[in-house]
């Protein structure tokens, strides 16, 4: 036997229910749980005595009480008031329990650790004949993440108070429903309850929720104004912080509540309110703009202007000093006339280690990066931040355009197709532009990038986020990337080292170096690289020459390994000797 077997306190409000009281009642006494008391309380009933003879007939197996009609809250509070029990369920005299529901969900409590918890689950909803028409399944519109939010499942109407089993702890600690509500005095105590307390959810229903006309909700005037206004409170009392935790971002949040409020209810001026706070919300996210510099000043300076230009205001730019050797007054000078502008300088240590540089400085939820050559149109921030937070996702990068060295667009490069669960093939082609990104600051804390590479080390960090995070992508131009000779687009020694570079931190990796197979396909790719180059025609003992003929040496190596030893060995190899 459970030695978990507290007193449970069913309570019966009721208002001329004659129709339906008796199945109610029968439902409560037929609990398989045996340690439960019933009370029936008869809110001033005018129907000249047949409920109060329905509820007399039961005798001693129930408590009865009579009150001056006040409506169910004050029925229910009488309840509350009069109860021994150490849990509350209520039971609408027009609804009835499965048997088993009390003993379920006294079993579900027994498990956990606080007793001190609101349990609910969903219900079948039943006509005048009991027959069941639909089933509200929480679990089937909330994520097993989301369930057991305190406050979730109230924001998604989910909550059915005959389907709870409430702590009278609450009722001690918060108070009871408010008796000048008469239809929505249920969402309102338990707003305040979820506030402060905790939730769980079970999947099993034990609860039979009856839709007829004669319902107290079709009968009481002014009841969608009454829940407007409900709801209206509900949002302007949340934090910023709870609505975070809820969906991840205060504007998440609100534009999934407002969805619900339009879609699934009739309180059209809710949800108006829902959507003017969400588009507040997005408003006020910061962004944080992370541009490592090092020298190229005057493209810095566009740069910089371009994030200045945005039309998302609430931005904060840390510009992370690579160790310049050049005058770098009129970026200063940018710094001095715009509070969002933050000079932080390091020695010279490569972009990785300026990016975490910047990160460490950054005060938003979100990060995006632009290398000091590259420039932002003007509504990037806001557009990628609104997809972002309705997507609810964690990292995301954008298509972006090409341009020469002189700001002329060359091509569109669609890399925001590249979405999803993009890991593993990531490891072998990774088209993610580094002035693209834009991700929540705390992945780039909890996973910094790799300060030992300074090509290629943008791809070994994509191919490690994605594999935790997936990302989504936005097939959309909202930034120009400057290439050049000397980029990794174009300068071929650049992008060996670089594939080089990747081969390295995946084969290092113990979670990464197990992909065989997309790590050969990435060494393999280099065969049209070392086969297109032709050989340095100027002095064959130049540093670039020789520097190619090492690369080209290295590349060599790690493909007949490959092609003679497979892809492991190449692997143990690469971290044995490959110090790149």
């Amino acid at each position: 036997m459970n030695p978990f077997s507290p007193l449970v306190s069913i309570v019966i409000p009721v208002y001329n229910g004659a129709n339906f009281m008796r199945e109610a009642i029968d439902s409560a006494l037929a609990q398989t749980y045996p340690n439960v008391e019933v009370l029936v309380i008869n809110d001033g009933s005018t129907d000249s005595g047949e409920t109060a003879a329905i509820a007399k007939s039961y005798g001693d197996q129930i408590a009865y009480l009579e009150k001056p009609n006040g409506g169910c809250a004050s029925a229910l509070n009488l309840g509350i008031q009069k109860m021994r029990g150490e849990f509350f369920s209520w039971l609408s005299h027009d609804d009835f329990y499965s048997p088993s529901k009390i003993a379920r969900q006294i079993e579900v409590l027994s498990l956990l650790e606080d007793k001190d918890t609101i349990l609910y689950a969903g219900y079948h909803v039943v006509d005048s004949k009991s027959v069941v028409q639909y089933s509200v399944k929480p679990d089937s519109v909330l994520s097993s993440s989301k369930l057991n939010l305190a406050l979730m499942p109230l924001f998604r109407g989910l909550l059915h108070g005959c389907a709870m089993l409430v702590p009278k702890s609450y009722f001690d600690r918060f108070g009871t429903f408010d008796e000048s509500l008469r239809s929505t005095q249920d969402y309102d105590l338990w707003f305040k309850f979820l506030r402060q307390g905790k939730i769980r959810f079970d999947s099993q229903i034990g609860v039979y929720s009856r839709v007829h006309p004669g319902q107290g909700t079709h009968q009481i005037l002014n009841h969608n104004a009454d829940c407007n206004r409900l709801w209206i409170g509900f949002l302007d009392s949340l934090s910023e912080k709870e609505m975070a935790d809820l969906d991840g971002s205060a504007y998440s949040f609100l534009v999934r509540t407002e969805k619900f409020l339009r879609v699934s209810t009739t309180y059209s001026e809710a949800a108006d309110h829902a959507l003017a706070l969400s588009a507040k919300a997005l408003d006020n996210t910061k962004i944080s703009v992370v541009m490592p510099f090092f020298n190229r000043v005057a493209w810095a300076v566009e740069a910089v202007r371009s994030v200045q230009a945005q039309t998302h205001a609430a931005i904060e730019i840390i510009l992370v000093n690579d160790g310049s050797t050049e005058d770098i007054r009129a970026l200063k000078t940018l710094e001095e006339s715009d509070l969002r502008v933050r000079i932080v300088n390091q020695v010279n240590g490569g972009p990785a280690k300026a990016r975490n540089t910047g990160v460490q400085h950054a005060t938003a939820q979100y990060i995006a990066f632009l290398d000091s050559d590259d420039v932002f149109y003007p509504e990037k921030l806001q557009r990628q931040l609104k997809l972002m937070t309705e997507e609810g996702a964690f990292l995301s990068h954008t298509s972006y355009q090409q341009m020469d060295l002189e700001g002329n667009v060359t091509r569109a490069i669609s890399s925001g197709t590249f979405s999803g669960d993009v890991f593993p093939r990531i490891i072998a082609s990774c088209p993610i532009a580094m002035p693209t990104v834009m991700g929540s600051r705390q992945i780039f804390l909890d996973h910094p990038f790799p300060e030992d590479l300074e090509i290629g080390e943008d791809v070994c960090q994509w191919i490690r986020l994605t594999s935790m995070y997936g990302i989504f992508g936005i097939d959309a131009v909202m930034t120009k990337v400057r290439v050049g000779p000397n980029t990794a687009a174009f300068n071929r020694s650049k992008q060996m080292v670089g594939l080089l570079n990747i081969a390295s931190f995946v084969s290092k990796d113990p979670f990464l170096s197990q992909y065989h197979r997309q790590i050969r396909s990435l060494l393999l790719d280099t065969i049209d690289l070392l086969e297109t180059s032709e050989p340095a025609q100027a002095n064959p003992a130049s540093p670039t020459a020789s520097l190619r003929r090492s690369i080209f040496s290295s590349i060599r190596k790690v493909l007949n390994s490959v092609r003679n030893h497979g892809v492991l060995t190449t692997a143990q190899k690469i971290r044995r000797h490959l110090g790149l």
